[in-house]
């Protein structure tokens, strides 16, 4: 059985070596589900691990810096989205998110391909929160750099660059802007598996599933 691993981080800016860490979500799916029992969007989010990171950590303990317009741009943003933003007293270090990550990987049956939205962002930002608590060597274990997969390049490269990587990947639009919250990370992995599997489905004859 083939299992793939998803992860999004939410950030205060785009400097992936320096940002601080709002918010990451992960996942690990099969991918030989996308056919037989198709994934529906609450499983997933239901699926997801979501740990809330501690920006003052990042930003005290190991020199992570954003620019005050990056932060400006959170807090103008609606309420649902500006609460992620929000400190609060679980919040994790650097030190606790990659312990929780790294035991989360090892329950992992295994881990054949790992994915992001774009491999120069998320893949980056993991690699630097590693370094700064030593602990790259057991990731790059469990996430050789080799697997690494961008779900952006793939989508785009099945419609031929015209821009449709963001596509709505179930079969009800209105439905879909209903449970769908843009800039939470949990949203945004749940939706990139929906669109690997449309298009495995579509490519094996399979209509959208609902959502």
């Amino acid at each position: 059985m083939r299992n793939d691993f998803i992860i999004d981080f939410e950030t205060i800016g785009q400097v992936a070596r320096k940002v601080p860490v709002i918010d990451c979500s992960y996942l690990v799916f099969s991918w030989d589900r996308f056919l037989e029992k198709p994934y529906s969007f609450h499983e997933l989010c239901n699926m997801a691990k979501k740990q809330k990171l501690s920006i003052q950590d990042q930003v005290q303990n190991y020199d992570f810096e954003y620019r005050k317009e990056d932060l400006n741009w959170w807090m103008e943003q609606p309420k649902v989205v500006r609460q992620h933003i929000t400190p609060k007293p679980d919040d994790l270090t650097v030190k606790q998110f990659m312990e929780k990550l790294i035991i989360d990987l090892r329950g992992a049956e295994h881990i054949d391909y790992w994915w992001s939205r774009s491999n120069t962002f998320d893949p980056v930002i993991l690699e630097h929160l590693a370094m700064s608590v030593e602990r790259q060597g057991e990731l790059n274990e469990l996430l050789p750099w080799w697997k690494v997969r961008d779900t952006r390049t793939f989508i785009d490269a099945k419609f031929n660059f015209t821009s449709k990587n963001s596509f709505v990947p179930v079969t009800n639009d209105e439905q879909w802007e209903l449970y769908f919250n843009k800039h939470d990370s949990t949203c945004d992995i749940a939706a990139d598996v929906l669109r690997l599997q449309a298009i495995h489905r579509a490519e094996n004859d399979l209509e959208l599933t609902e959502i």
